[in-house]
């Protein structure tokens, strides 16, 4: 089973790069949605923040039942989807927490890109494409180019 990363703001068009990959893959997936925000530097906001608990605020009731819909529309490929936040400002960290989800890919739509949902976003385009694992752009799907490098592996 491969694990796949969504760096999402948890829209519509963010569950279409989800979908779009469930829908094009042969083997087994899990897919994994996160957002990355900068981790506090003022100590009085790391001791007395529930900052971890709100962002999952931003995820709604109706992209959970969306997820849940494409799990039952494809029960042989999607095998589970789960929301993690990622807290920090550092590349290595960010590997660290792709090590720790056993990531394979990380997959986004290169023409939605990856809007930021508060100010404690992290700009997450520059980080992924540094982050030294296969980045799938969904808006190269269908293209020549990418039936082509997936026939070769």
């Amino acid at each position: 089973m491969k694990t796949v990363i969504i760096v999402s703001d948890f829209s519509r068009e963010s569950f279409q790069v989800a979908e779009k990959i469930v829908s094009n893959s042969t083997e087994p997936l899990r897919v994994l949605f996160t957002h990355l925000f900068h981790i506090a530097d003022d100590i009085q906001d790391l001791l007395f923040s529930n900052y971890r608990k709100k962002e999952y605020e931003f995820v709604s009731e109706s992209f959970y039942q969306a997820c849940e819909l494409l799990k039952s529309d494809f029960p042989d490929i999607l095998k589970s989807v789960e929301v993690e936040f990622f807290y920090g400002s550092r590349l290595a960290l960010f590997k660290n927490f792709l090590d720790y989800n056993r990531a394979d890919f990380i997959a986004f739509s290169e023409s939605y890109g990856i809007p930021k949902l508060a100010k404690s976003s992290i700009d997450a385009l520059p980080v992924i494409r540094k982050a030294g694992i296969p980045l799938i752009n969904t808006d190269k799907i269908l293209s020549p180019e990418f039936i082509d490098s997936n026939n070769e592996r």
